[in-house]
């Protein structure tokens, strides 16, 4: 089978035939329909800090959905035939913990695509203690390969605490910006400013077509400026909530500066390098900065259910759609914002 490596600890991927994973009792093997390229996968690409820990050489991608076509001997769970998607981190299903049914004490638990090989296959393994999702019926492979990208922004809007009418603005227009910007509206907001550079032209366009009320070139106009002005101007003037999620350390410290005395900041991006907070503004405005990472399978399940109902679109999102031997065409697509959503098509 062909799958997309990283293999060296500098910039790029290579693309293998490898043998088919072998599957042991507990163990899961499922024929990729879908992989989407997430922001992990392109620090892992450029080999920006952080990345260190990655097992080289490993397979890349952790958002996936596909069939199951053989399951170990211990598995009970899940059937041959299921359409399935998961969580990508999971316990390995065969060590001690595991077996006297205390996986969150697994001495091997691993994430897909990260400290294990991971989706960007025709095959991958997974183990029978990942937390797994059946498909709905009318939930296609594409839709159900990004539940993990948008539960990611569901822990950072339920950790914003937004409530109905109040005033919001999300840095980045990425994949979790676009994202970030439908849930808002699903909240509720009573303004959603999108924000992003002269290089982000289209992905700025999607976010208007899927919500935003406003979108914003940075590097044209004065973000924080404005933030002021539409709510009135003045020493309590400021947005409610803001989500930094383009990575750029410098819009931490304009996302600061963007909301009123007693609002929050949400960080969801993964930044490259540490960024420089304005904190006697953070501490005499009772201003609060939050860090959203990860969920939980009942985040998982209500990603489910708006992707199945479709008020949550994925197919604006989505730019690319590319098989694994034209991996570093998708994957600089996505670093030069060509596109907004790249999907491998194994």
């Amino acid at each position: 089978m062909k799958a997309i490596f990283k293999t060296k600890r500098e910039p790029g991927i290579e693309v293998f035939d490898v043998d088919t994973p072998e599957v042991g009792d507990a163990d899961i093997l499922v024929k990729v329909k879908a992989a989407s390229l997430c922001g992990s996968d392109v620090h892992a690409y450029e080999w920006t800090p952080n990345y260190e820990f990655l097992p080289l050489p490993v397979i890349l991608g952790h958002e996936f959905a596909g069939d199951i076509v053989q399951v170990g001997a211990k598995v009970t769970t899940v059937s041959v035939g299921d359409r399935i998607t998961a969580m990508p981190g999971m316990p390995c299903g065969s060590c001690l913990c595991c077996q006297v049914g205390k996986p969150d004490a697994c001495a091997s638990r691993f994430a897909l695509g990260l400290t294990g090989n991971g989706a960007f296959a025709e095959y991958m393994r997974i183990t029978a203690g990942a937390t797994i999702f059946k498909l709905p019926e009318n939930l296609d492979y594409e839709t159900a390969s990004l539940t993990e990208p948008l539960a990611v922004v569901m822990r950072a809007v339920d950790l914003s605490g937004i409530k109905v009418g109040q005033k919001t603005a999300v840095l980045g227009p990425g994949p979790i910006g676009l994202f970030a910007v439908q849930l808002l509206k699903a909240a509720g907001a009573g303004l959603i400013m999108t924000a992003g550079t002269g290089n982000d032209s289209m992905r700025l366009k999607i976010a208007r077509e899927l919500g935003a009320d406003m979108t914003i070139n940075v590097e044209k106009e004065d973000i924080v400026g404005m933030a002021k002005e539409l709510t009135g101007g003045g020493l309590h003037s400021g947005l409610d909530v803001v989500f930094e999620a383009s990575g750029n350390p410098k819009s931490v410290t304009e996302a600061v500066r963007m909301v009123k005395p007693g609002g929050k900041v949400i960080l969801i991006g993964i930044h490259s390098r540490p960024a420089e907070i304005p904190t006697t503004e953070l501490v005499r405005q009772s201003k609060t900065i939050i860090g959203a990472y990860g969920y939980d399978a009942e985040i998982w399940q209500r990603c489910i259910a708006l992707l199945t109902t479709g008020k949550v679109q994925v197919k604006p999102m989505i730019t690319h759609r590319l098989p694994l031997t034209q991996a570093d065409e998708g994957f600089e697509a996505a670093i030069s914002r060509k596109a907004a959503k790249v999907i491998f098509v194994p």
